[in-house]
């Protein structure tokens, strides 16, 4: 028989892992850092400008590339303060009607089945992403036992966090398994701390490959339906949860039933 290693806590990313963030959100985000490069002084049309993001999006879909390149091509006199336009605005764009993947809920009530600890750790700007949250229908979601906002900032970073959830429950890293879309965020993060990782190709970042051995996950699947089939033991039996809040953060505290 296999020898399945046991996991007691999921933490998922939320772009681009419970959602489709490259079909949802990218195109709109990008538009609207070409509106703030043009009101920060560059010199062609929103259109025009948003071409160029997502050809050079094509290219790389880091933003360290795109705003460097789009200044380059248009002749930016002050680079440095149109991208910074472009980065706050790309972060900052509304949040209109989202969908999960339709495998996300039933993956995460099953695992809250199981007894699995389920947590979120988002980057981004924070009430952007509560926002998204929102939309999705996650912010009550009684199979999450927890969402923490990632910032830009790193007042929270996903290392952090990852290091919290696994002192909060004192369980050793390898009962821990990280699931994400992006090998030089949380994929690195969580081999770093010898957590078990998963990485789900596609979706922004999905043409990346992993720099070095810390960037290659243990498994790799192509949708979040195919996390619940990896070679791994489930959850132990623990009591119940009841929601409680603290600090704008959701999560949950074992508990009886009434």
């Amino acid at each position: 028989m296999q020898f399945k290693p046991l996991v007691r806590c999921v933490i998922f990313d939320l772009d681009d892992t419970l959602y489709d963030c490259l079909g949802q959100r990218v195109r709109p985000s990008h538009r609207h850092a070409a509106e703030a490069m043009v009101n920060a002084g560059l010199k062609a049309t929103v259109v025009d400008v948003f071409r160029a993001r997502m050809r050079a999006f094509r290219l790389d879909p880091m933003l360290r590339y795109i705003d460097p390149a789009v200044c380059q091509q248009f002749n930016v006199a002050d680079p440095e303060a149109v991208s910074r336009a472009a980065r706050d605005a790309y972060f900052n764009c509304p949040v209109g009607p989202l969908r999960l993947f339709r495998g996300t809920r039933p993956l995460l009530r099953f695992l809250h089945s199981r007894g699995v600890k389920v947590f979120i750790v988002s980057f981004g700007e924070p009430e952007i992403q509560k926002a998204k949250v929102r939309a999705l229908g996650l912010e009550n979601e009684a199979a999450i036992d927890r969402i923490f906002y990632a910032d830009r900032d790193k007042l929270l970073t996903k290392e952090a966090a990852f290091g919290r959830i696994q002192r909060d429950l004192a369980l050793p890293a390898d009962e821990i398994l990280i699931v994400g879309d992006r090998p030089m965020s949380e994929i690195r993060a969580g081999k770093e701390l010898g957590m078990h990782t998963v990485r789900i190709r596609r979706g922004e970042f999905a043409v990346q490959e992993p720099r070095d051995e810390m960037e290659q996950p243990d498994y790799e699947v192509a949708n979040i339906s195919g996390v619940r089939n990896l070679p791994f033991q489930w959850g132990l039996e623990i009591p119940p949860t009841t929601e409680t809040r603290s600090h704008g953060e959701t999560h949950r505290q074992s508990g009886k039933r009434e």
